[in-house]
């Protein structure tokens, strides 16, 4: 059954982009005329499209292209790129999202008693998204669930319990092979920090986020920094990004409006300012090479 989505919680739409949040755990997502682009999965999560589309962009290269009635679950602790946009038609993007955290699922697996296969199939473990069949069960779990957006009510903790444990099913029925993926609860390796630092200086991350996906405590993630960059983390990304804006200015005639948000300021003023300090001249000063 086709889903009508004009309100929720008693409420049009009257912004391009709106997020409502229920208990860190359910969110709706609604994108209107624009896009949403986000680079991280902190928690295992599946996504279900009500309307509009999603493009997954892959390390490898490769896209995977999501529209209306699709689901997918995105794997924890992971830079997964997602653009939500409206789809050809101008039909909004409006998306629900449900957070699968490990406490939640260490319960589940226990009270349960799942097997996990120890015999992992490398080619599922390699991956963090992953396509789900368009199936009945997904259609009725996320339809039961985009009421609560229409009312005034939300549902219970416990009722949110066991929303999340009907998903964690549905999903293991359609996708078994996904069962090491799901309970997997190991601390993820330390990765290289300079890497991770040089791929990633242009996202909006605090340095808590950054320890983060990088596998250590914050306090770890400051010594291995310092190792690495002789600089404090804060200091060393205004520097890169200040860098990477004097590089497109200067080799590709761009202006500072057009560069400040590409490398990760959040407004043009901060921009000016830090810009004028690290290199003496305002942008504005700065002629294309």
């Amino acid at each position: 059954m086709a889903m009508e989505i004009k309100v929720y919680n008693g409420q049009e739409f009257d912004q391009d982009i709106s997020v409502n949040n229920y208990m860190d755990t359910f969110f709706l997502c609604h994108v209107g005329k624009d896009k949403l682009c986000e680079n991280m999965v902190t928690e295992h999560t599946l996504v279900y499209l009500v309307s509009g589309e999603m493009d997954v962009f892959q390390p490898n290269g490769r896209t995977i292209h999501y529209k209306k009635g699709d689901t997918a679950f995105l794997r924890r602790n992971h830079k997964v790129s997602k653009d939500k946009h409206p789809n050809a038609k101008g039909e909004p993007f409006v998306g629900l999202f449900l957070h699968l955290d490990i406490e939640f699922l260490k319960r589940v697996k226990k009270e349960q008693n799942i097997a996990v296969p120890q015999n992992e199939d490398s080619r599922i473990t390699r991956l963090n998204v992953f396509t789900l069949p368009q199936h009945p069960f997904l259609d009725s779990l996320f339809q039961s669930l985009i009421g609560y957006f229409n009312s005034d009510i939300y549902p219970s903790k416990e009722l949110m319990d066991s929303k999340l444990r009907e998903a964690v099913f549905v999903l293991l029925q359609l996708r078994p092979e996904l069962t090491p993926v799901l309970f997997d609860f190991v601390q993820q390796w330390k990765i290289d920090v300079k890497d991770f630092m040089e791929e990633n200086y242009k996202s909006d991350l605090t340095v808590e986020q950054f320890a983060h996906y990088t596998g250590r405590s914050l306090t770890s993630f400051k010594h291995d920094f310092d190792q690495a960059f002789h600089l404090t983390p804060q200091r060393w990304l205004t520097r890169r990004r200040l860098a990477e804006a004097k590089r497109l200015m200067t080799e590709n005639g761009k202006h500072a409006n057009e560069v400040y948000l590409e490398v990760g300021f959040k407004n043009l003023s901060h921009f000016s300012t830090a810009f004028k300090k690290e290199y003496g001249v305002p942008p504005s000063k700065l002629m294309a090479g």
